[in-house]
């Protein structure tokens, strides 16, 4: 575990079945604008982003990080998988796929038919240039964030090197993210670490550059 700032108040740590809650409702606050345009201009309930990250959480635990304050509060995440097929699987064979169903068809969610058309069609656009032959990775950056309280302290610098080094023990040797090309803080923190812009992906809210970063085969 690390520790830093002022008073080593945050660590970075591997994340807990007991965070779930906290990463889904503070993906949700980070990514307020995204998540009401996928779900009809309103916010779902909780359960309908704490089953997503269920899902995430569980295809490969040992990828997901939090940034937690000594009193035990989440204020950053990151879920960097080396094995993002298993997600997929893990869907269709864990009886994912039904409950989320059932969950959305008894109003659990909290939003109607066409944001589940949204999703699935941003979803194929997403994995269609996931599988392109040039742009194949085998370790992803799929989702950071950082509180609103502790940005610009470092957080998600730290969670990108817990991630990055992460990459190295499972002898990833290419790593992929996507980010808004207008997301200049992101922009900058992901070219610092090494990632390349490689192209451009698109989904119902505009464009997403794609970037790469080789990982180097010499590290220890």
């Amino acid at each position: 575990m690390e520790e830093w700032g002022a008073n080593g108040e945050i660590s970075i740590e591997q994340a807990g079945v007991a965070d779930i809650s906290a990463i889904a409702a503070l993906f949700t606050a980070s990514f307020d604008e995204s998540v009401r345009h996928h779900c009809g201009g309103k916010l779902p309930k909780p359960q309908a982003m704490q089953d997503v990250f269920t899902l995430v959480y569980q295809a490969e635990p040992q990828a997901a990080l939090v940034a937690r304050t000594l009193s035990g509060k989440v204020v950053g995440y990151c879920f960097a998988p080396t094995q993002l097929s298993n997600l997929w699987f893990r869907a269709l064979s864990r009886g994912h796929l039904i409950l989320w169903a059932w969950r959305w068809l008894t109003g659990q969610y909290g939003f109607g038919l066409h944001p589940v058309k949204v999703i699935v069609m941003n979803k194929i656009a997403f994995l269609s240039s996931a599988v392109t032959p040039i742009k194949r990775a085998n370790a992803r950056i799929l989702s950071i964030a950082v509180a609103q309280e502790v940005r610009g302290q470092g957080v998600a610098g730290k969670l990108l090197d817990k991630a990055i080094k992460y990459f190295y023990q499972k002898k990833a040797t290419l790593v992929r993210l996507e980010v808004r090309p207008n997301n200049v803080a992101a922009l900058s923190l992901y070219k610092k670490w090494g990632f390349i812009p490689a192209g451009y992906t698109e989904d119902s809210q505009g464009k997403w550059l794609i970037m790469f970063k080789e990982m180097e085969r010499h590290h220890v």
